[in-house]
């Protein structure tokens, strides 16, 4: 799996934009969810994405998270999703989480932390806001908010 990273990054490298970039081609990628099941981020393809990465030693990622469910639980576009990507712990850690704060959104174990590299993400929670063409347009590294996610949306779909 790490030489398919490697050989994607060397293909973005030639193309001029790093994957993990504003202006990049938003890498696809495969992990489970908490139930079990393989998630891809081309399911989403057409629909505007915010990839919320965090940990569970993360207290930000703590304070922030019944934020992120209660801002998921207010929005009403069929054409967004949140998706939830825990970096470096286990499926257990997750569903805990899952539990705890009630989110009803996709929440992906990244436990090898292959994701983390290739989206070069070093600071938690980082927020990656994907349009729907799978271009990264804007990239917060720690808390976002609700006005933000909304006016993304607002930009980026239909509805």
């Amino acid at each position: 799996m790490r030489y398919i990273l490697l050989a994607l990054l060397t293909i973005c490298l030639a193309c001029g934009k790093l994957p993990h970039e504003v202006g990049g081609t938003a890498p696809d990628f495969a992990l489970k969810d908490t139930a079990g099941k393989v998630v891809k981020l081309s399911d989403y393809k057409g629909k505007a994405v915010l990839l919320h990465f965090w940990t569970d030693f993360c207290k930000s990622c703590k304070v922030e998270f019944p934020k992120i469910q209660e801002m998921h639980e207010g929005i009403k576009s069929n054409d967004f999703a949140l998706v939830a990507v825990n970096l470096g712990q286990s499926k257990e850690i997750s569903q805990k989480f899952q539990q705890e704060f009630g989110a009803t959104f996709p929440m992906l174990i990244d436990s090898q932390n292959l994701i983390q590299t290739l989206y070069q993400v070093k600071v938690y929670p980082t927020n990656i806001f994907i349009n729907p063409e799978g271009k990264i347009v804007r990239i917060i590294r720690g808390w976002t908010n609700k006005q933000t996610v909304e006016v993304f949306i607002a930009q980026h779909t239909k509805s």
